[in-house]
């Protein structure tokens, strides 16, 4: 087994195509299916299922996938670490993959991610955003070292969790609106502009869910997944945002928004967790990075100090 033939095989699985991994890689097509065609004769087994939509992993290929993203993982550690030395920050090399949901890496991760920089800055950070279950499945695969998401308390299958803070989730909107707008009942909320995170998102589900036991709909007049969006589309009064606290705190302390009361509703909330493998031996960049996060989240409030409009 080549280490060649790995790397070709996890970009297969990356990409989901043979034709678009030997472009990515500069082989021929028929150089990538017979370096694949080789491994799976090597292993016994077949790693795709060859499909007219493209390459999609077997179950034996899945499990050859997290070993193989270990394998490469360890090269990579390996080849920085030559070129790093010794020193306070030895083993703090290679590339930290983590998945996150809009909300968190917008508002929470970048300050983050600076900070643990400046302190390991031989640490090539990637963060991807994407659907939890995309992330999941990432994690689940050994493509992201972990996750950082914000949801209702769940398990996952493979994946260990920990719990970081509960977050409650608020309306917000200019205050030239909140005075337009008056006191409130959540049965004013269908004929309200609200400014929403996409349907099926875990806090506006839950939101969903408590007025459709009124037989009642949502008809948001903006609805986007990127969170600073809805915020700068809040603070110009384009309508009421949904968001978790952090994220509109700032804009609260600076008297660019003000929360909003909803009397009827149920209070919503949320958990910010985070997943990483069960089964996965943690590199000592993924435990730096956890230590932050749980020291992170052990120190600051998600803006609960912040006062509500109308109460």
């Amino acid at each position: 087994m080549e280490l060649r033939q790995i790397e070709t095989f996890l970009k297969v699985a990356e990409l989901g195509s043979f034709s678009r991994a030997a472009e990515r890689l500069g082989y021929s097509q028929s150089a990538v299916t017979m370096q694949v065609k080789q491994l799976e004769r090597e292993l016994g087994a077949r790693l795709f299922d060859r499909l007219p939509r493209g390459a999609q992993l077997t179950d034996q290929g899945r499990a050859f996938a997290f070993h193989a993203q270990e394998v490469a993982g360890v090269i990579d550690r390996a080849q920085a670490s030559v070129r790093v030395g010794d020193g306070r920050d030895a083993g703090m090399v290679g590339t930290l993959r983590i998945g996150s949901v809009e909300s968190l890496s917008t508002a929470v991760l970048p300050d983050l991610l600076v900070r643990f920089h400046k302190q390991y800055p031989h640490v090539e950070l990637v963060l991807k955003t994407a659907r939890r279950e995309q992330l999941v499945e990432g994690v689940r695969a050994n493509r992201l070292d972990m996750l950082v998401t914000m949801d209702r308390q769940v398990s996952e299958r493979g994946l260990a969790r920990t719990l970081l803070r509960e977050e409650d989730i608020v309306f917000a909107c200019a205050p030239e609106l909140a005075a337009h707008l008056g006191p409130l009942d959540m049965m004013r909320l269908p004929d309200i502009p609200l400014v929403l995170t996409e349907r099926g998102e875990s806090y506006r589900f839950e939101l969903e869910r408590q007025l459709a036991e009124r037989d009642e709909q949502l008809h948001p007049v903006v609805e986007t997944g990127n969170t600073d969006t809805l915020v700068h589309l809040a603070k110009r009064g384009v309508g009421v945002a949904f968001l978790p606290r952090f994220s509109v705190a700032s804009a609260l302390r600076a008297g660019e928004l003000v929360e909003l009361k909803v009397d009827g509703m149920q209070r919503v909330h949320m958990w910010s967790q985070l997943f990483v493998h069960r089964e996965k031996l943690l590199a000592p960049s993924v435990g730096a990075f956890v230590t932050l996060l749980q020291e992170h989240f052990a120190n600051t409030s998600d803006g609960s100090a912040v006062g509500q409009y109308g109460v």
